[in-house]
């Protein structure tokens, strides 16, 4: 089935359209587009900190869901109601984890965090593959403006993953750093979470570890594909 935008296969998934089947280069990074999200395309790289650099990933919070919501995206088969449900599931969920509510705050998560996923889903409710496109490319976008912001400012970004991406900051340039992560906060109205890494390596993007600054054991590091098994 095509579109005016985008063309979904007799499953209804959708096929990445060729204009965004492209490697795109800022700094001595590629990034390429995708429908699950941005992704850069470092291999077995490893960065550690000293007293001239820190690594830094910023994250940002809910990402998905705060594109649905400041976007004022709902499924055709819902209708604006649906926002209302939706803001309110969060507002729940983050009560939850400022209150250390984990059985709740995970299980709205999970909620939260799959209604995008909803969206490209044929057999839900809240099928819409144009929303879909909307929400990631909107995500890549966004994402791609704060990494080149930051590579303006000479600061060089390691990895990116869709949400958020990890920086090797110059020690003098911290500051910077956070006004202009802060900007970006203010032009796209999301908001950012910090972590600090005293070492980070990586096979390639989808599967890396990374241990946080003061770190006294495993439980201390992030990993994601083979080294978390």
């Amino acid at each position: 089935v095509r579109t005016a935008d985008f063309i979904v296969d007799h499953n209804g998934k959708i096929i990445l359209p060729p204009r965004l089947d492209t490697d795109i280069k800022l700094g001595k990074a590629i990034y390429r587009f995708g429908i699950g999200g941005l992704h850069s395309s470092e291999k077995n790289t490893a960065h550690t900190t000293n007293d001239k650099f820190m690594l830094v990933d910023r994250d940002v919070a809910s990402y998905y869901p705060r594109i649905i919501t400041n976007l004022r995206l709902y499924p055709v088969g819902m209708g604006p109601d649906f926002l209302s449900a939706y803001e309110q599931i969060i507002q729940r969920r983050l009560h939850a984890k400022k209150n250390k509510i984990f059985a709740t705050d995970k299980g709205l998560k999970i909620v939260i965090n799959g209604t995008s996923g909803k969206f490209s889903d044929f057999w839900s409710k809240m099928y819409s593959p144009d929303l879909t496109i909307q929400v990631t490319v909107t995500g890549q976008l966004a994402l791609l403006m704060q990494i080149e912001m930051q590579e303006l400012n000479g600061i060089e970004c390691i990895s990116a993953n869709t949400d958020g991406a990890v920086y090797y900051v110059p020690v003098e340039k911290y500051e910077l750093f956070n006004q202009t992560i802060r900007d970006w906060e203010i032009r796209t109205n999301f908001e950012t979470e910090e972590t600090l890494y005293s070492g980070y390596y990586a096979r390639d993007v989808n599967a890396y570890f990374a241990v946080k600054a003061g770190a006294k054991s495993v439980k201390d590091c992030k990993v994601k594909g083979s080294y978390s098994e």
